[in-house]
């Protein structure tokens, strides 16, 4: 029979600090006030730039039907890849999907601005004319996972690249404008660059087709951040057309608590984890949600936990001891055995060199990870719930991409239960895994964009509304 246990008699020293990881609902409550009021300010003239949640405008304005028909190409940019995509959309359930995953080389990556789109326009070529659609100019939208400042839909102006980059050469420049420059190598395509998302976005639009009524883009993985549909009036910063009604918003909340507004919640382990990252005393609301952050989070505990004598207190800390060295994967392993069982704990225990472990300490580890992982879940539901009350909408579908939420075995069930408790009752909700990635989204984007563009010129560009 598998031995259970009760934390607060079985190990006593970890329920006392797991204790510091349980925020009540009237602190989750006063967490949503205040992302409301920061998205509030992000949304202002006057106090954008004072806002911890920008709430940067996408300029995306259309929301697909899933009546749309065509086909369109699309570009992922992402830290790690980049991918070309022929999207074809033929009917009401049927996405058809061809495409290309390319590593940059470290040499463009860390070289000047240009070579790397350069080498992106030499992707779009070769793709395109292996695809026969190089004579055919068809729309490309761009999904990025790097910080923009957008102007315009096709206009968006890199702020920074993430540390795998070093093209500084391409910061302060328009993202879009670069890759149409490379692509002008290249005469013999023609592809016409409509503008340019992010992964929240893409996410959501990649959804929207599928399910009409999507509102709601999550990003849950390495990063933290979400995208859902404002109305136009609320967005101060926006001097475009006034009668276009709806406006995606990128909220960028992984930098919500820079200015102070999560402190109530934070100990001494999340400041300990914040002093000590490549950028402290920023990205405060992704420090509690991310899921690199969350193995990070365990492993300083379980470190803390384990030179207190408290737990694993005989074996070697060397190599627990490495910051970072505990992922998501592990973190998603520890968790998954049935009640009683620590197989898949003791497995990851030894990659860490801790072998032959007590059952009573890896319930202990299995305890921690649970509490860890629960704490952010709630405080994402602080925030999808916001969102959710301020567009007041009966009913809506939310966009989720992450493998926390994807694989996690409670992760999703936690969510569901804070947005519930959270969000005014009148207004229902669904969470949805994104099963298309955040291309489809932005080859949606494009076509719509095309759509808009050409709509006097039925030759250009055809699209069923």
């Amino acid at each position: 029979m598998a031995n259970t246990f009760n934390p607060e008699e079985d190990f006593p020293e970890v329920y006392k600090v797991c204790k510091l990881f349980n925020p009540s609902i009237d602190d989750l409550e006063k967490i949503k006030q205040a992302m409301d009021r920061e998205i509030t300010m992000g949304l202002s003239r006057d106090h954008h730039d004072r806002s911890t949640v920008p709430c940067h405008l996408s300029y995306v304005q259309d929301l697909p039907t899933g009546r749309e028909r065509g086909q369109f190409l699309a570009l992922e940019m992402m830290p790690t890849n980049c991918r070309i995509m022929l999207v074809k959309f033929s009917s009401e359930r049927d996405i058809y999907t061809s495409s290309k995953c390319v590593i940059m080389p470290h040499t463009v990556a860390a070289g000047r601005g240009t070579e790397v789109f350069t080498f992106l326009a030499t992707i779009i070529a070769n793709f395109v004319k292996e695809k026969k659609v190089d004579k055919d100019n068809l729309p490309l939208g761009i999904a990025f996972a790097f910080t923009l400042k957008k102007l315009a839909l096709d206009v968006g102006m890199l702020v920074s690249w993430t540390k795998e980059f070093g093209a500084q050469g391409a910061i302060g420049k328009d993202v879009v404008q670069l890759l149409r420059d490379a692509l002008t190598k290249f005469p013999e395509i023609s592809v016409d660059v409509m503008g340019i998302i992010n992964v929240g976005a893409g996410s959501l639009l990649a959804l929207c087709w599928a399910q009409p009524d999507t509102r709601i883009g999550l990003i849950m993985g390495s990063i933290a951040n979400s995208c859902y549909v404002e109305r136009v009036e609320r967005c101060e910063t926006y001097e475009g057309d006034e009668f276009r009604r709806l406006m995606i918003i990128n909220s960028d909340w992984a930098h919500f608590g820079d200015t102070g507004q999560l402190d109530f919640i934070r100990n001494e382990f999340d400041r300990l984890l914040d002093t000590d990252s490549i950028n402290p005393g920023t990205r405060i609301y992704e420090k509690f949600s991310g899921a690199l952050c969350m193995g990070e989070l365990v492993r300083i505990i379980v470190l803390r936990l384990m030179k207190a004598g408290a737990i694993f207190a005989e074996d070697r800390r060397d190599y627990i001891g490495i910051q970072w060295k505990l992922d998501m994967v592990s973190l998603i392993e520890i968790v998954s055995d049935p009640p009683g069982v620590y197989t898949k704990a003791q497995e990851v225990m030894d990659k860490f060199r801790i072998r032959h472990c007590k059952e009573r300490d890896l319930a202990a580890l299995k305890y921690i990870c649970d509490t860890v992982t629960n704490r952010a879940a709630m405080l994402v539901a602080s925030g999808v719930s916001c969102l959710i009350d301020r567009m007041r909408l009966p009913q809506i579908s939310i966009a989720v991409d992450g493998g926390i939420y994807r694989l996690h075995p409670t992760f999703a069930t936690v969510l569901k239960k804070y947005t519930r408790l959270l969000a005014d009752p009148n207004y229902n909700f669904e969470f949805v895994i994104t099963q298309d990635s955040c291309g489809v989204g932005a080859a949606i984007m494009a076509g719509m964009a095309h759509a808009n563009k050409y709509k006097t010129d039925a030759k250009l560009f055809t699209m069923d509304y």
